[in-house]
């Protein structure tokens, strides 16, 4: 009897030891399902730091990783639209988790162009700390399903990842209060949500993913003249050359933020105070 209750222990033991093997599209979401997962899952990313998820491909290692893994959670970002339907099909097992909802992927942003704005599909959906706390949800919705045993844990996580979310948008909106400005200039329009959460308008120079021809790019040059902007903010998976040669044309310097870092508290601070202090 004593051996019986000793394996049961082992058995139950041996359940919570083996992590879920969780498959995400970007490295913002490996710190959120970590967040919440904790050392119940061993997640995997598509797309690697330094890379587009514009134009990446997965490698044979990363298909064959996949081939183990239970969970995927997608996102929205351009490359899913391609391989989510072609790792599906090689996949069958493998459970798909969107995280976006694809009816709020539409965000009136202003680009520059023109006197009004306009809808623009922008991809960027976790610079919205409020949207990270729905998806929080579906995730701890997710690995609850998959691992009912562990539901509490899951849980216990997630109330504490929502509370630093909640701090995080508090100390975003007394930053952005220290300035009476409203526009920052991006070259890729990444940070549409974060603007539109804040009350901030942010001025793109690429629209729909496209650099503006020379008529296009003058009235940025002027309008960013006009503004009084100094600072002008790239993604590090963008090419500098361009962003450098307009903001010497403005009069203005380049500074890198980072959509996808994965540290996503410090990195939506550090965001927050950058912008803060680049406002016009």
């Amino acid at each position: 009897m004593f051996f019986f209750v000793l394996s049961q222990v082992h058995a139950s033991n041996k359940v919570w030891a083996e992590p879920i093997p969780v498959f995400v599209s970007i490295v913002p979401q490996k710190y959120f399902v970590e967040r919440i997962g904790g050392d119940q899952v061993n997640v995997e990313v598509m797309v690697k730091p330094g890379e587009s998820p514009a134009t990446f491909n997965p490698n044979p290692k990363k298909m064959s990783l996949l081939s183990q893994a239970k969970l995927y959670f997608s996102i929205g970002v351009p490359f899913e639209r391609i391989w989510l339907g072609r790792i599906q099909s090689m996949q069958p097992s493998l459970q798909f988790v969107p995280l976006h909802d694809s009816t709020h992927e539409r965000l009136e942003t202003d680009h520059g162009h023109g006197h009004h704005s306009h809808a623009s599909h922008d991809p960027h959906i976790w610079t919205s700390p409020a949207r990270v706390k729905i998806m929080a949800q579906k995730i701890k919705d997710a690995l609850a399903r998959t691992e009912p045993q562990k539901e509490k844990y899951f849980n216990d996580n997630l109330q504490a990842f929502l509370r630093d979310l909640d701090k995080l948008d508090s100390e975003i909106r007394a930053i952005i209060a220290g300035s009476t400005h409203r526009r920052f200039m991006v070259f890729h329009p990444a940070w549409s949500y974060f603007a539109s959460d804040y009350g901030l308008e942010q001025v793109s120079i690429q629209e729909e993913g496209k650099e503006p021809g020379p008529r296009a790019l003058q009235a940025i040059i002027e309008k960013g003249k006009k503004l009084g902007i100094k600072v002008l903010f790239v993604q590090k998976q963008f090419s500098l050359s361009i962003a450098n040669k307009i903001a010497r044309m403005m009069g203005a310097t380049v500074r890198e933020m980072d959509p996808l870092a994965e540290d996503y508290i410090e990195n939506m601070r550090r965001t927050a105070k950058a912008i803060s202090g680049a406002l016009q």
